[in-house]
């Protein structure tokens, strides 16, 4: 799904369209393209800043949510832009943690809910309304183990 923006600057029309790819996307600017690459081992996370007739903008991504920020202000959402804070290595650690305790306890449904809490541990982390995201981190990841070692012992119980 391509997601595209025209954009004045200075009196000249600009045409700005990213395109997603499987590991890599494509930001391609008045027909020239350029690499996106990804700041997070699983899902879509960027914030990308180029110039465009020496005005400054930023392509964000969180996961589906593709946004171009000009002059302080997002195209699509019409907020004010926020820089992405870093995702910090503890949280990809606990996410990847995650995926591998639902493999181990629970087959695809376990696997499904370490993916889905480590999206959320991800979006949480670099959220700009956190300053700590840590209390919020850890809270989430208990409520993964917690499904999923119910959802481990729920499977030994019917089987019986």
């Amino acid at each position: 799904m391509k997601n595209k923006w025209n954009v004045t600057i200075d009196g000249n029309q600009h045409e700005i369209i990213y395109t997603p790819g499987f590991i890599k996307g494509k930001r391609t600017v008045d027909g020239v393209g350029t690499i996106v690459q990804n700041t997070n081992w699983f899902m879509r996370l960027f914030d990308e800043a180029f110039e465009v007739d020496g005005k400054t903008l930023h392509l964000t991504a969180i996961g589906n949510k593709v946004d171009l920020a000009v002059d302080g202000i997002y195209m699509n959402s019409q907020k004010p832009y926020v820089p992405f804070k870093t995702v910090p290595s503890w949280i990809n650690i606990l996410s990847g943690a995650l995926l591998l305790s639902g493999m181990a306890t629970g087959g695809l449904i376990g696997l499904l809910i370490g993916v889905i809490f480590g999206i959320l541990l991800i979006t949480q982390s670099v959220s700009p309304k956190r300053d700590n995201p840590k209390p919020i981190c850890i809270g989430l990841a208990a409520v993964a183990l917690i499904l999923q070692i119910l959802f481990l012992f729920l499977t030994f119980n019917l089987s019986r």
